[in-house]
């Protein structure tokens, strides 16, 4: 998701180490799934845990010795994600984007843009990829535009022919 996210500027998967020290004295290792750069220059450490597995890993914890020890350092911000922020809609419609980025055609994008361009209120992803004639190639330009926030997708519904979509308020 953080691949498809605008504020996002870099992506780092799986930083390098950060050493830190229990409160026993014993040194301690760990590795963040993430370290994200934002568009205003802050860095935020990520973990992606089962929320199950939060409470055993002890990953809170081992968090506030980072910040405590490390602080700033590393990130600006340290982050814990668990399935219970993460929208399933959320998770596809950004492998969705990230797939259709790769069979990026310029002919398409230009097509799908100029029929969004005309649009005056929601129609369906379908109803646009019916009008541009150009089949698969249209709804991937179609995920495309709504990546690049050309297209908003109403009541944030998954991404699918069947969703509704208007041209972006600016």
């Amino acid at each position: 998701m953080a691949l498809t996210n605008h504020e996002v500027v870099d992506y780092h998967d799986q930083p390098p180490r950060v050493d830190f020290v229990y409160p026993d004295g014993t040194l301690g290792h760990h590795w963040f799934d993430a370290l994200l750069t934002l568009h205003d220059g802050l860095r935020v450490a990520v973990d992606v845990k089962p929320k199950d597995n939060v409470e055993k890993t002890g990953i809170h914890e081992i968090q506030r010795l980072i910040k405590e020890q490390v602080g700033k350092r590393f990130a600006d911000v340290y982050l814990v994600r668990t399935e219970d922020n993460i929208h399933p809609d959320d998770v596809f419609d950004a492998w969705l984007l990230l797939r259709a980025r790769r069979f990026a055609c310029a002919a398409s994008d230009a097509v799908v843009a100029g029929l969004a361009r005309g649009l005056h209120g929601w129609c369906r992803v379908r109803d646009l990829v019916v009008a541009s004639g150009l089949g698969g190639a249209a709804f991937n330009a179609a995920v495309r535009l709504i990546g690049d926030g050309g297209l908003e997708v109403r009541d944030y519904a998954r991404i699918s022919y069947e969703c509704f979509v208007r041209r972006a308020r600016v």
